[in-house]
């Protein structure tokens, strides 16, 4: 009777419900209820095979590279691999998820995986058999920035583990700005910007090398926020929503001061990714006229990774 109860345990009866129990299984102990060793490890097992394993994760990656959503599953000895149901999901702030990648019956399942994500997925089928299924993606764009979704459903029952992706723009300064004492500098910052600019965060700041960085300026949706703003840009700064629309952050710098010379790093965050621009401003002589920074200053390039901070 108890082997035919153990061997009911390890089928995990259809339905996801655990086996009936007879009373007389059970055994009474002072104080407590036991029941036989080959029992207590089946339930063992069917308990951590349930529910979500491990809290959220974050990753964050950057444009055009390859990176790994990762997903362990609990693996034991004679798990049934071709009933072994993988489903990766991206979960979009609204409408239905998206399926990114499909695997049952040792194979992978191309039908229904949404088009963004033909071509750039790939589980590992020797990590599968270690309890892996983790997934490759190339290829990452600012359209994958989300959260992320891992099914695992056996025989015994469903894992799910749930991370967030956040995608930065590559960056790098070529040449600097130079501005000369008294005068207004143009501070460019491109961003790739989409049909929705809700939410729109902006930040510009400047680097110290002692000490937190200094608060330039600041925008969050819609309007102006200034309260933390440095003492020393108090009235000598200036964006132009106008140009949002168009990828367009940049920062009208008025009556340059020596002090100002330095290297300065803006912050784009909105619906479509996070976009960040470092650049150096060096202060010399006097002048009257506005000054703006070269165009094609910006290339992908090495990486700076950085997140805004409003």
């Amino acid at each position: 009777m108890l082997l035919r109860r153990a061997r009911d345990a390890e089928r995990h009866q259809k339905g996801g419900r655990f086996p009936t129990v007879d009373k007389k299984e059970c055994k009474m102990v002072r104080g407590r209820v036991g029941m036989s060793p080959g029992w207590s490890l089946h339930l063992m097992v069917l308990w951590t095979l349930y529910g979500v394993a491990g809290a959220q994760a974050s990753i964050t990656a950057h444009y055009g590279e390859d990176i790994t959503l990762g997903c362990i599953f609990h693996h034991i000895p004679r798990l049934k691999l071709y009933r072994l149901n993988i489903t990766w999901k991206m979960q979009r702030a609204e409408g239905a998820a998206l399926l990114v990648h499909s695997y049952y019956g040792q194979r992978d399942l191309w039908q229904g995986q949404d088009k963004v994500y033909w071509g750039r997925t790939q589980l590992d089928p020797e990590g599968i058999h270690k309890g892996n299924a983790s997934l490759r993606l190339r290829a990452v764009g600012f359209q994958d920035e989300g959260s992320y979704l891992c099914y695992v459903t056996s025989e015994l029952g469903t894992s799910t583990q749930k991370m967030s992706l956040a995608v930065l723009r590559k960056s790098e300064m070529e040449s600097p700005i130079v501005a000369r004492l008294g005068q207004d500098v143009i501070l460019s910052c491109p961003f790739e910007c989409g049909l929705n600019l809700q939410p729109l965060n902006i930040t510009w700041k400047k680097e110290e090398t002692e000490g937190p960085d200094l608060l330039v300026h600041s925008y969050c949706n819609g309007i102006d926020t200034l309260q933390r703003q440095d003492a020393s840009y108090k009235g000598r700064t200036q964006l132009h929503p106008e140009r949002f629309s168009q990828g367009n952050a940049s920062l009208m710098l008025r009556r340059v001061r020596s002090q100002d010379e330095g290297f300065y790093i803006c912050h784009v965050q909105l619906e479509l990714g996070r976009f960040s621009v470092r650049m150096q401003v060096t202060v010399e002589g006097t002048g009257q006229h506005i000054v703006q920074a070269p165009r094609g200053f910006l290339r992908l390039g090495k990486a700076l990774e950085v997140s805004p901070s409003i």
